[in-house]
């Protein structure tokens, strides 16, 4: 059955809202190779993000009704777990790469689906289980522990594919009577502070020079132009038709990493990542089958989150 014209459009918004993002943390790539810490970049990034959202804030949910909120404690927990997300991730784009990078952060929606049988009390079906364990052998195929040991970036970055699906179940405790602007809002102002101590507590902070405020405000306008597009996507059409499209993400994170940084993955990891976009699909499918809003659309971009 062909996808009506609306879905059609979703489709194309959901696949240049993550390509967008798929860009901006290419630029970041830059940066962490150029010489910048995680914290630093974390830091002058969300000084962008601020002034962005603050024009947005009319399209977005609008400032009083995101100050109104009375789930605020729940929305800085989700900013501090948010700010550990970024610490880890930029970590491993300059570790890893942004091919494997994706890779092993695609394990976080098996992960946000057994929390959610944990806290939320959901209950789990043979078919999602299935999708779930072969995610998980998706990831041992990448990581292949029995050949060689596990990088500690790596290691860092399944603890941060759990914080995100963490942060999954907080967005759904919070509700979608929330303005989208509160989910990104309270955890900007929060990464600005906590990023702000981090940054110059020891006065060495390395200070970005002029071409370097152009990847910043790059980055900030791309993953903007993210937040929008994918929200357009994920409120006109069925998050079962737009989801997949998330791993566009793994599609250019690799492309980027045979292209500009000669790293070609190799035929395992091929397999592996193969194994979890495919299971990741499928559980998105089954979700849909049963009428749960599920999405697996969970980005680690400081105070930019997609739930």
């Amino acid at each position: 059955m062909s996808l009506a014209a609306k879905d059609k459009r979703a489709v194309l918004f959901s696949l240049a809202g993550f390509s967008l993002f798929a860009i901006g943390d290419l630029f970041i790539k830059f940066l962490a190779d150029d010489g910048f810490k995680p914290v630093e970049i974390a830091f002058f990034l969300n000084m962008f993000y601020l002034p962005f959202l603050l024009v947005l804030s009319p399209v977005i949910g609008g400032i009083r009704a995101t100050l109104r909120t009375e789930k605020l404690w729940l929305h800085v927990l989700r900013a501090l777990i948010g700010v550990m997300i970024f610490l880890i991730v930029v970590n491993a784009f300059k570790e890893l790469g942004l091919g494997l990078s994706y890779t092993l952060i695609f394990a976080s929606p098996f992960m946000a689906s057994i929390l959610s049988a944990i806290f939320l009390k959901q209950k789990i079906h043979i078919h999602r289980w299935a999708s779930i364990v072969m995610g998980f052998i998706g990831v041992l195929i990448v990581l292949r522990p029995w050949s060689h040991p596990f990088e500690p970036a790596a290691i860092a970055l399944l603890g941060a594919s759990f914080l995100i699906a963490t942060n999954h179940i907080l967005a759904r405790k919070i509700g979608d009577e929330e303005p989208l602007m509160a989910f990104s809002l309270f955890g900007c102002i929060v990464a600005v502070q906590v990023f702000g101590v981090l940054n110059f507590y020891d006065g060495e902070s390395n200070i970005p020079q002029a071409h370097d405020w152009g990847f910043f405000f790059i980055i900030a306008l791309l993953h903007m132009g993210g937040i929008l597009l994918t929200s357009k996507a994920f409120s006109s059409a069925d998050t079962a038709i737009v989801a997949p499209f998330h791993y566009v993400q793994l599609l250019w994170g690799t492309l980027f990493g045979v292209f500009i940084f000669s790293t070609i993955p190799d035929l395992w990891t091929g397999v592996g990542a193969s194994i979890i976009v495919l299971s990741g699909i499928y559980l998105i499918y089954r979700e849909h089958v049963r009428k749960v809003d599920f999405t697996t659309a969970t980005t680690a971009h400081g105070a930019i989150d997609q739930d």
